[in-house]
């Protein structure tokens, strides 16, 4: 077997490569040296136009995947971006029918760590109608104290305040529209709209149908078709005038300090509005403890002989009383805790299962590009048939010649990856820079998004490598199965 280490690698070279074998090669392990010399040409004088292919055919698989990526990114970013615009991180809804004691529930949320924005509010779908249309639509009543706490409002709107929007005792009653709403209502700024709700209140058990005039004050705009076209703002004791339920809301808004600690905040927000103490545990123990002892004395009690079975017995009866009994171990589970992801579970998940299918797909393109190296090292194999001849000569084993293909074909890769990743870099700029209209019907947001995250462009650089990997693996394989008889008689 030949020892790398003891040839120079001028002398296990033939004289072809002296050239290329020159400067900084003669410094590289061995292999490293031998495989960066197969980037030469048939004449040694430049890169040989089977090596371009290669790279830029990775090239552009990667450009491509880069583009997707960011694509899908840029839409799960500026739906969530503008869903929370409007909409808070998380709610806290009563399991009640009612939630009617909000105002305690919202100063203990107050003080909980990591919660920056507490403001409660109702939430109603009702029909509004101007002279010209009636389009269904979502009415929240918000507290307009709070409101900038917990979304950002107030600066979407066209006038940029909340003001107008205050509730005033014998005053006509203000709303706040959606743009794309007020468009198809055809009102403005002082026209009049009217509500309609067929769940005011209830009256003897039977619900009443309300119906007002508003006043619309201005309209803001999300970028989020959804929200732009259906929801419908207005001042929270105007909501509860209007609705005629008394001190009763839907939800309790919150904003976190962070978006995505939301899944760490529920048990602390659950612990905090039911705080389960000490005697608490002790209480349920106890009960616990009783119901066991029940369950004994009414299936053990007599003095006769016991057996197995009548032991087995009292077992499962103590487990089934256990499992249908009052007796509840924990907290009182009163609200609820839903956050901005279970909120719009549906259009993340669709968006994640969206990304992962077009990464995939697209992903085909970098394989069968990466397999082209194979082509390549077989045409660079031919080429070099005399030296690797040579080399076999002088005790070269299949797994060394192998080293030094495989150094060459990931090379090409990763230089091919690195031009797609500087293609796709800019792809990506050019679709952030040019404005790409898209139907808001059809894509709910007014631009095509573009947004390229570090961790993104990690995974496309990794993945891609790994399938370059394995196709230097089986290139190299496939280019030393050459018979190095004809490369030593052309050496004769």
């Amino acid at each position: 077997m030949l020892d790398w280490a003891t040839i120079p690698a001028r002398h296990a070279c033939h004289r072809n490569y002296g050239g290329a074998l020159t400067g900084l090669l003669r410094h590289l392990p061995f292999s490293w040296a031998l495989g960066l010399s197969l980037f030469s040409g048939r004449n040694r004088l430049g890169v040989s136009a089977a090596t371009i292919v290669s790279v830029f055919g990775i090239g552009i698989g990667v450009a491509t995947l880069t583009a997707v990526l960011a694509v899908t990114g840029g839409f799960e970013e500026a739906f969530r971006d503008r869903i929370l615009g409007v909409y808070p991180h998380a709610v806290v809804m009563s399991r009640g029918s009612t939630f009617t004691g909000y105002e305690e529930a919202a100063k203990l949320l107050e003080r909980v760590p990591g919660i920056t924005g507490v403001n409660p509010s109702t939430y109603d779908e009702m029909m509004i109608s101007s002279d010209d249309a009636s389009i269904g639509a979502i009415v929240k009543g918000v507290d307009l104290e709070g409101v900038e706490k917990v979304s950002s409002l107030r600066a979407l709107t066209k006038g940029g305040s909340l003001k107008p929007l205050t509730y005033e005792p014998g005053k006509p009653m203000t709303v706040l529209l959606g743009c794309e709403l007020a468009s198809r209502l055809k009102v403005g700024p002082g026209s009049k709209v009217t509500l309609t709700t067929p769940l005011r209140g209830v009256d003897r058990g039977t619900p009443s149908t309300a119906k007002q005039s508003f006043v619309v004050v201005d309209c803001f705009d999300s970028g989020f078709f959804e929200y732009d076209s259906r929801l419908v703002i207005l001042d929270l004791n105007a909501a509860l005038q209007f609705l005629g339920r008394g001190p009763e809301v839907r939800w309790i808004e919150l904003r976190f300090e962070d978006l995505f600690i939301s899944d760490a905040m529920q048990p602390v927000i659950a612990s905090a509005l039911t705080p389960f103490t000490l005697v608490d545990f002790a209480k349920d123990v106890v009960a616990i403890r009783n119901g066991i002892d029940k369950v004994i004395e009414d299936n053990l009690s007599d003095n006769r002989a016991k057996s197995v079975q009548d032991l087995q017995v009292a077992t499962l009866s103590a487990q089934q009383s256990l499992e249908y009994s009052s007796a509840a171990f924990g907290p009182t589970q009163r609200y609820r805790i839903v956050d901005w992801k279970e909120m719009n579970e549906n259009l993340f998940s669709a968006l994640r299962m969206q990304k992962v299918v077009l990464v995939l797909f697209f992903l085909i393109i970098v394989v069968v590009a990466a397999f082209n190296i194979v082509g390549t090292q077989l045409i660079v194999a031919r080429e070099r048939v005399k030296e690797i001849a040579t080399l076999v000569a002088l005790g070269a084993s299949k797994l060394q010649l192998m080293r030094v293909f495989v150094v060459h074909g990931f090379v090409l890769g990763l230089a091919g990856v690195i031009v797609g990743l500087v293609i796709g870099r800019l792809v990506v700029w050019g679709i952030q820079a040019l404005d790409f209209g898209l139907d808001p019907q059809v894509y709910l947001i007014t631009k095509l998004p573009a947004v390229l995250h570090w961790k993104d462009v990690v995974t496309i650089a990794l993945s891609s490598l790994v399938v370059v990997f394995l196709s230097c693996v089986l290139s190299s394989w496939r280019a030393t199965r050459l018979n190095p008889v004809d490369g030593l008689r052309k050496v004769v």
